[in-house]
């Protein structure tokens, strides 16, 4: 049952690729990227696009699974900080001794 599940996905993705196929296709001009001092073969610029997009989208699922990290162990201190602020703590009794007034004026 759980192969069926992945099916749509896998036909999603399946789309996906095909339409990124189309679109290098359409955008077959060709292009050279400089950067510092690399300086590319010619690439079709459709390829550069969806290459770029990929980059974007690694850079940004690593980042959000830093932060959704930093969420995670900032939610476990807090749990470590609530359950040890709700439990009853085992202080000795500890008596504190008043003055008596009565003993202070009767002498």
């Amino acid at each position: 049952m759980k192969g069926l599940k992945i099916i749509p996905l896998f036909l999603l993705l399946t789309l996906f690729a095909y339409l990124g196929v189309l679109f290098v296709e359409a955008n077959r001009d060709e292009v050279v990227i400089n950067f510092a001092n690399y300086q590319s073969p010619r690439t079709a610029l459709g390829l550069v696009v969806l290459t770029s997009i990929l980059i974007g989208m690694i850079i940004s699922g690593f980042t959000c699974s830093i932060e959704m990290l930093a969420l995670y162990v900032q939610n476990k201190k807090l749990k470590h900080k609530l359950s040890s602020a709700t439990q009853p703590k085992a202080h000795p009794q500890t008596r504190i001794e008043s003055p008596n007034p009565m003993s202070a004026s009767s002498g």
